[in-house]
């Protein structure tokens, strides 16, 4: 069977933990989970006191090498003595290189510069408002008594100057809704951000990951148990960028705050990785994936990691499963969590989104108040005419986990002029919105507040394999003077259908290329087959890698179908279709042969749909108000 371009990646060993977590009885599972919990709580008594990391160091490393996790020395060493702020940054034994490059400042560069950025970071603190200067003055009282900074009298010749501002986040998919206040040091104005290279991007497990463990936990254990049920668990890390240690050697980074009550500004070095530096973006989630790492081998719990919130699949039946992954990263290595966070449940929420796991198959939506929240924010960005860079962020990552609940395949067009937005050069506010982004914000209001549908879906169990009721099989192609697809319909397992469609290319279309043809063909078999239809599901094979790609993605480089591909997400989601996409080798796709005009095939009974160009077109590409987008 060709590769399963449809599917997201899952690595060998998260593949060895779904295996174990879908195939082993729950006892011996508990059972196998007691013995490694017992004999690492001997050994962690065994070994000295835990020292000033983030966890027991010491016992990590040693389970890690017990556990045959090779390649964390580098973060080993730095979480013993620091993590370097400045710099070429990453970790190349846990994530995959990057492209090869320098900081676009030297540290020299940075602190030569210092004056002009104290100069800027107070006026900016003094235009803060009465009530922020009292939340970032109590941000800085906090971490002061937990010893996360330490006050300084006079700042030293390398100090790097951090303005500290609020950042506020509306909690509304919890039961009470709430406003949830952040303290960010500003390293994009203090200009350390310029002074780091990451060398490795950070891979995380997004919604799309975890919805595809969970798919697969639950594929394979109802293949050998069909009654088999499951729930979801999670946990929230505790303090998170503060568990980690940074070094202040060779540049010493000051939060810079005023005290409200004698309106003097302070000086505070920051002992730990902070909330607004682009290295502690690396430094914390390899940190993270490495917990992740070692309850994954060590329990055979298919746990997933995206910052600090872990989650995983299990069976319904596994009541220990929450409780030793707490015992082991909690009690055993004692790195700390937000216990009153842990959940588990059949409904679960994670990343903004509602997972269910059920023998249909893994349901992901939006919950109706973040749903709710999400509309009421927009209308307010829209009525001000305003969005800053640091709004312009927050805001792309909550539309960005809404999009997960279709795999990102629904709103990536209209979110690219947020992200423009939230890389803009200065975190002041005041910026119009202006008419890309304006329109990018009026659809996602539409979408969210007229169509609960375009955010909700359900993964099949098994997306390629016809089951009980009705499902179809697309296989499109094009070549430069025809289009052409065949359809299977499928019922109870049989074939009870087989239709094509057979058109040349009309004379508007000459001088295409062959992936622009080759969408076309796509769109024209949807319009014909799949327009009056609602809650279906298809897969379809194409041989096309760049349309195979835009896709599966709902993104393409390919400027000139980027608003096509959303408009056939967006149409997909409304009508509750689920698509699933594979690549079929050129030689093995049977379109092949309606897209070359060629009719007759002996002993297959066809129908054959000859329409009208134009008309099909117009159903098809109309409607689209967004135009190209770049990335």
């Amino acid at each position: 069977m060709p590769v399963a371009k449809g599917m997201t990646q899952i690595d060998d060993e998260m593949t060895a933990a779904i295996e174990y977590s879908a195939t082993t009885p729950v006892r011996e599972a508990q059972r196998m989970r007691g013995e490694f919990l017992t004999r690492w709580r001997k050994r962690s008594s065994q070994l000295s006191p835990r020292g000033a990391g983030p966890c027991h160091v010491d016992l990590l490393d040693e389970m890690l090498r017990d556990l045959g996790i090779r390649g964390a020395d580098a973060l080993l060493h730095h979480l013993r003595t620091g993590c370097p702020m400045s710099g070429v940054v990453g970790y190349e034994e846990i994530y995959s290189p990057g492209p090869p490059g320098e900081p676009e400042i030297t540290e020299e560069e940075l602190l030569r510069r210092q004056p002009d950025v104290l100069a800027r970071s107070t006026q900016a603190i003094r235009a803060e408002s009465p009530a922020n200067k009292e939340a970032i003055w109590s941000s800085v009282r906090k971490e002061l008594e937990a010893g996360f900074v330490v006050e300084l009298r006079n700042p030293p010749a390398n100090a790097v100057y951090l303005r500290r501002f609020m950042v506020r986040q509306v909690k509304s998919d919890e039961p009470v809704p709430r406003v949830k206040e952040r303290a960010c040091d500003d390293g994009r104005m203090a200009l350390i951000n310029k002074a780091v290279r990451m060398a490795t991007p950070v891979k995380l497990d997004t919604a799309d990951v975890y919805a595809e463990v969970a798919r697969r936990v639950a594929h394979r254990a109802t293949t050998r148990d069909p009654g088999a049920a499951f729930k979801s668990m999670g946990l929230d890390h505790k303090e998170a960028y503060r568990q980690l240690r940074a070094r202040n050697d060779r540049l010493c980074r000051c939060v810079v705050a005023e005290d409200p009550s004698t309106g003097r500004v302070r000086f505070f070095r920051m002992e730990r990785l902070s909330f607004g530096e682009a290295a502690a973006v690396v430094h914390y989630n390899a940190f993270a994936k490495v917990l992740a790492r070692v309850v994954r081998r060590g329990l055979k719990l298919p746990l997933c990691q995206y910052y600090d919130d872990f989650a995983s699949p299990c069976p319904a039946g596994d009541d220990t499963a929450l409780t030793d992954v707490l015992e082991l990263l909690q009690g055993i290595l004692h790195t700390s969590f937000n216990e009153d966070k842990t959940s588990e449940g059949h409904s679960f929420r994670h990343l903004g989104l509602v997972f269910t796991i059920a023998s249909e198959g893994v349901g992901v939506a939006i919950s109706a108040p973040r749903r709710e929240g999400l509309v009421h924010m927009l209308k307010g960005v829209l009525a001000r005419d305003s969005l800053s860079p640091g709004e312009a962020a927050s805001l792309a990552g909550k539309l960005g986990f809404a999009t997960s609940a279709l795999f990102g395949r629904v709103g990536r067009v209209p979110l690219q002029p947020v992200f423009r937005r939230s890389n803009a050069s200065t975190t002041f506010a005041g910026f119009k919105l202006g008419g890309d982004l304006e329109e990018a914000l009026g659809w996602w209001v539409r979408t969210l507040a007229e169509d609960e549908q375009c955010f909700r879906r359900t993964v099949p169990l098994n997306p390629i394999q016809p089951g009980e009721g009705t499902r179809y099989v697309l296989l499109t192609d094009a070549c430069l003077f025809g289009l052409g697809a065949m359809m299977a319909t499928i019922t109870d397992g049989d074939v009870v259908a087989i239709e094509y469609f057979s058109h040349p290319v009309p004379q508007e279309g000459a001088g295409l290329q062959i992936h622009h043809l080759e969408f076309v063909a796509v769109t024209v078999a949807f319009a014909l087959w799949f327009r009056d239809k609602d809650d279906f599901t298809v897969s379809v094979w194409v041989d096309n890698d760049v349309v195979l790609g835009s896709l599966v993605q709902g993104r393409t480089r390919a400027r000139e179908l980027r608003a096509a591909v959303h408009l056939f997400w967006e149409r997909l989601a409304r009508s509750r279709g689920d698509a699933w996409f594979e690549r079929v080798p050129g030689a093995d796709n049977i379109a092949d042969l309606p897209s070359r005009l060629l009719h007759a095939w002996a002993g297959i009974p066809i129908r054959g749909v000859l329409p009208k160009w134009r008309e099909v077109d117009q159903r098809s590409n109309s409607g689209s108000a967004l135009g190209p987008a770049a990335d």
